[in-house]
């Protein structure tokens, strides 16, 4: 489920559509009559004769009443009128941007097909995946990766394009079975450049086609929103621009359906900031949400690096996946000079 957020601003572009076709209808209505004021006349006596029938009904409680037959014959003076003028006969009426829900998205109890259309760029922008955003499955070039076979220094008879494949398979089978997965936590590590951020970025935008939400951060990103929060909220007079974004941001990161941390061991150390991940970690796996982490660093160095209840969590409740070979990216400048 979105986040407040961005609820808020799903729910203020449908607020704008409808303050945007009700002054359409008010233009073409007092256009019509500014050139045809026969059709304002007769427009106002339909009106005066709906208020009698209204009265009409009120007193005599009876069936048809004088009023109703006059309005009616009103209103087929009228259709003929427009008919003849070439005027629509709807001219006075809401256009609505979308004729399914009429602008309120809800669809016969239910989120309208508009609803997605709205809510997916809002999630996309949200999602902080600035330049990821065009990587796709589709677009995964297997070539980039090596098919050479090196067991002593990948310590695995696979070659690097073998691996890649195989954890493309993982994801995109872990998105295609995103609600009732059971292993929600991924932990990619090895060195730059052998695919761990394009794989994230393959499930984050399948997701958000989904309508899911998402959040991808760095984890220097991570700890610099966690650190932000709470300095903003620990101030006496915080600006309520930035307290607002700073609390959309930390609950994004608490709530969102998916979150992933790239990154992690580029930032600098502190205990506070391992203890934030550790809070992180345990809120989203006991509300039951996704977290992909990513690392240069191998399942021995991260053990070094962190403290005890923060490797047992990285270790003992994520999917560890490794990845290895070249750095694909010298080979994709290679070619480009090539």
């Amino acid at each position: 489920m979105e986040q407040p957020s961005i609820g808020r601003a799903v729910a203020r572009e449908y607020d704008r559509r409808r303050q945007q076709t009700e002054q359409a209808r008010l233009h073409r209505r007092a256009d019509v009559y500014g050139r045809y004021p026969q059709v304002a006349e007769l427009d106002r006596k339909i009106a005066a004769a709906g208020a009698e029938q209204l009265l009409e009904l009120l007193t005599t409680h009876s069936g048809a009443t004088p009023a109703q037959h006059l309005r009616q014959a009103l209103q087929v003076e009228r259709t003929a009128l427009l008919g003849q003028l070439n005027v629509p006969i709807d001219f006075d009426q809401i256009r609505p941007v979308c004729p399914i829900c009429r602008d309120t998205g809800i669809d016969q109890g239910h989120p309208c097909s508009c609803y997605r259309k709205i809510l997916t760029p809002l999630l996309t922008a949200q999602a902080n995946l600035r330049n990821l955003d065009g990587l796709t499955f589709a677009r995964f070039d297997e070539t980039l990766f090596s098919d050479q076979q090196n067991p002593t220094q990948y310590k695995v008879d696979r070659s690097p394009r073998a691996q890649i494949l195989a954890i493309r398979q993982i994801c995109e089978a872990y998105v295609q079975r995103f609600d009732s997965i059971e292993q929600r936590n991924l932990l990619f590590v090895g060195p730059p450049g052998t695919g761990k951020t394009y794989l994230m970025a393959c499930m984050a935008n399948i997701l958000l086609d989904q309508g899911r939400s998402v959040l991808y951060v760095t984890a220097p990103l991570l700890f610099e929103i966690m650190s932000n929060y709470r300095t903003l909220l620990a101030s006496y007079h915080p600006d309520e621009a930035r307290l607002e974004q700073a609390t959309a941001l930390h609950d994004l990161v608490h709530h969102a359906e998916m979150l992933l941390i790239d990154d992690l061991g580029t930032e600098h150390s502190a205990a506070g900031r391992y203890a934030d991940l550790l809070n992180i970690i345990d809120h989203r796996a006991g509300s039951g949400l996704h977290t992909v982490i990513s690392s240069n660093a191998d399942p021995v160095a991260l053990r070094d690096a962190y403290d005890e209840r923060l490797t047992s969590r990285l270790l003992g409740n994520f999917a560890i996946y490794r990845f290895f070979g070249s750095d694909v990216r010298l080979e994709l400048n290679r070619r480009r000079r090539g």
